[in-house]
C-alpha cells in the first residue's frame, strides 16, 4: 500500500551494476551493522565464555593471553563498527572495507587464540565457518570480489598455524603426529569447502538483489534506472505502470526518510512546486509515501539539456536567442512569487533547456527544494546555514538573510548573464555585458546592471518588471539551435560548489524513442 496525493495525469534498461550497488549503500551498510554488532557480540560474550571454560581441558597455554587477544580484537571491531553509525555515511569504498575488515582480522585473532587453545587439532577452527558466512551475509558480493576476501579469512588460521609450530614446541610436536596431523588436514580441507560454498552463496544472494531492486516498484511506478544523485536523494527514470507513461521520480533516500526535518524540507520542495501551474515550470503530478517509509514525487520526464550544458556543450548563446527563453521563464518565475514561493537558487543547472527537436521549445524552472513559502521562514536546515550557489546568490543571501522576490531576480539575472558570457557575474567582477562581448543593445544592457544591483532596494521590483525591460530590447529569434543534437551528453553525476554543504547535483533525460539525453543538472536537497 503507498499513500499518495496526486495533481493531474502523471507523463514513463537495465541499470549497471555498480549503479545500483551505490544505490543500495544505504541498505548494505544498516545489514553490516546488523550483522557485525550480532558477530562481534557474540566473539566477546560467547567466545570469553568458552575461553574460560575450556582452558582447562584444551588449553596449551597462558588463558591472559587468551582473553587479551579477545579484548583486544574487541575493540578493534568496536572501532570499525562505530563509523558505520555516523552521519553522513562514509564513501562505498570506505564502508566496504571497515566492514569487510572486520573477518580476515577476527580470523587471524582466532589463530592466535587457537595457539593456546588446542594448537593444530583446536576445535575453535569451527568459528572459522562462522567468520566466513557472516563476511557473505554482511555483504554479498560477486564471486570474483568474494573469493579473494574468502580465502584472505579461510587461510589465515591454517597457514598461520603452521607458521606458528616453528616457534611452539608443542605445536611442532603435533607435525610429527599422524593423529593431529589428519584432524589438521581434514579441518583445512572443511574449512576451504565451506568457503568455496559461501562464496557461491555470496555471489547467488549478490545477483538476487540486482535483479530484484532493478525490478523494484514503488507505488504504481517501476524504477528503470537511476538518472541522478544528490545529498538527500536521487532521480529515477521509472514507469507509470497505470497510464503506462514514462516519468522522472525522485526518492527521498531512506536515511534522511527517517530525519522530521528532511521529510519536511522534502515535502515543502513539493508544496511549492505543486503550487505553481505554469508551462515554465516542472510540474508535479503525484506524491507519497510507502508502508517503508521511501518518499517520492513523479514529475514531467524532459527531454533537452540544462542550460549549464547548453553554454558548456555550444558556448554563450546569441542575445536573441537567450531572450526567446528567458522571458517566458521570468514570467513563470512570476507566476511563482504570485503564489508566495521564492526559489532562492535560480542558477543554470536549474534552467533547463527543453528540446524535445531539433530547436529548444522553452525554458523550465527546477528543483524548488530550498524555495520559501509565504511569511514561512522557517529554517528546514541547519540553523545558520546559508542556501544557494556561489555566483548565483544575491549579496544580502551571502550575507545571511533570508531571500525574496528580489533576490530572485538576482539569481535569475546572473542566470541570464552566464548565458550571454558563460562567466557569474561575481567571476566577472560584475561587470556590464557591454564590456564582455561586442552587440549587446543599451535595454539588455542596462535591464541586467539594475537586476544584478547589489542594492535589493534598486532593482526591479518584481520579475515581471524584467521581462517587460526584456521585451522592450526587441529581439527575436530567427536563428537555428546551436547544439548539434546528434552529440549526446554523458551521463555523469556532477557536483554544483554550494554553500549548502549536503547539496549535489542530479540529472534526468528524456524518452529514449526520441533520441533523448540526460537533462538535468539540479540540487535534489
Amino acid at each position: 500500500m503507498t499513500t499518495t496525493g496526486a495533481r493531474g495525469t502523471p507523463s514513463g534498461g537495465a541499470q549497471a551494476q555498480e549503479r545500483i550497488r551505490l544505490h543500495q549503500h544505504a541498505s548494505e551498510i544498516m545489514r553490516a551493522r546488523s550483522v557485525l554488532v550480532a558477530a562481534c557480540s557474540l566473539w566477546l560474550v560467547c567466545g570469553a565464555g568458552l575461553d574460560l571454560v575450556t582452558h582447562s581441558q584444551i588449553g596449551t597455554g597462558s588463558l591472559a593471553y587468551v582473553l587479551t587477544i579477545r579484548f583486544v580484537t574487541s575493540a578493534f571491531h568496536l572501532a570499525v563498527i562505530l563509523p558505520l553509525y555516523r552521519s553522513p555515511l562514509p564513501a562505498p569504498r570506505t564502508a566496504f572495507a571497515l566492514a569487510s575488515s572486520v573477518f580476515p582480522i577476527t580470523s587471524l585473532a582466532l589463530m592466535l587464540i587457537a595457539t593456546h587453545q588446542g594448537g593444530l587439532t583446536s576445535p575453535y577452527v569451527t568459528a572459522v565457518f562462522v567468520i566466513v558466512m557472516g563476511q557473505t551475509i554482511s555483504w554479498p558480493m560477486p564471486w570474483q570480489r568474494g573469493a579473494l576476501w574468502a580465502a584472505l579469512s579461510a587461510l589465515i588460521y591454517p597457514v598461520g598455524l603452521l607458521i606458528a609450530t616453528r616457534f611452539d614446541d608443542q605445536m611442532a610436536a603435533q607435525l610429527h603426529d599422524g593423529a593431529s596431523l589428519a584432524v589438521f588436514g581434514i579441518y583445512t580441507s572443511v574449512v576451504g569447502a565451506g568457503a568455496i560454498v559461501a562464496v557461491w552463496g555470496g555471489h547467488v544472494t549478490w545477483s538476487l538483489r540486482q535483479s530484484v531492486f532493478e525490478s523494484r516498484k514503488l507505488g504504481r511506478y517501476r524504477l528503470l534506472r537511476r538518472i541522478g544523485r544528490g545529498g538527500m536523494g536521487e532521480v529515477w527514470r521509472a514507469e507509470d505502470r497505470a497510464l503506462r507513461r514514462s516519468v522522472a521520480l525522485k526518492i527521498l533516500s531512506p536515511e534522511h526518510g527517517r530525519k522530521p526535518s528532511r521529510v519536511a524540507r522534502f515535502e515543502r520542495e513539493i508544496q511549492a512546486t505543486a503550487s505553481i501551474t505554469h508551462p515554465n515550470v516542472v510540474r508535479i503530478h503525484d506524491w507519497g509515501v510507502t508502508d517503508d517509509g521511501v518518499w517520492y514525487y513523479a514529475m514531467d520526464l524532459l527531454e533537452g539539456a540544462d542550460l549549464g550544458t547548453v553554454v558548456k556543450r555550444a558556448g554563450p548563446l546569441p542575445p536573441a536567442l537567450a531572450l526567446e527563453l528567458f522571458i517566458p521563464a521570468a514570467r513563470g518565475l512570476g507566476e511563482a512569487h504570485r503564489m508566495g514561493v521564492v526559489h532562492r537558487d535560480l542558477k543554470p543547472g536549474n534552467l533547463f533547456v527543453v528540446a524535445p527537436e531539433r530547436d529548444p521549445v522553452r525554458l523550465e524552472l527546477l528543483d524548488f527544494g530550498i524555495a520559501r513559502i509565504g511569511d514561512d521562514d522557517a529554517e528546514l536546515t541547519q540553523a545558520g546555514a546559508i542556501m544557494g550557489t556561489p555566483g548565483f546568490m544575491a549579496p544580502e543571501i551571502v550575507a545571511g538573510a533570508p531571500g525574496n522576490v528580489r533576490s530572485d531576480i538576482y539569481g535569475f539575472a546572473a542566470a541570464i548573464y552566464f548565458a550571454l558570457t558563460g562567466s557569474t557575474p561575481r567571476d566577472a567582477n560584475h561587470a556590464p555585458v557591454s564590456e564582455l562581448i561586442a552587440g549587446i543593445p543599451v535595454g539588455l544592457d542596462d535591464a541586467l546592471v539594475r537586476a544584478l544591483d547589489e542594492d535589493p532596494s534598486r532593482r526591479f521590483e518584481s520579475i515581471d518588471e524584467l521581462a517587460n525591460a526584456l521585451v522592450k530590447v526587441g529581439l527575436t529569434w530567427t536563428g537555428s539551435w546551436p547544439i548539434d543534437r546528434d552529440n549526446s551528453v554523458p551521463a555523469t553525476t556532477t557536483d554544483d560548489p554550494t554553500v549548502d554543504p549536503e547539496a549535489s547535483a542530479t540529472q534526468a533525460e528524456g524518452p529514449r524513442n526520441r533520441g533523448s539525453r540526460p537533462v538535468i543538472e539540479s540540487e535534489l536537497d
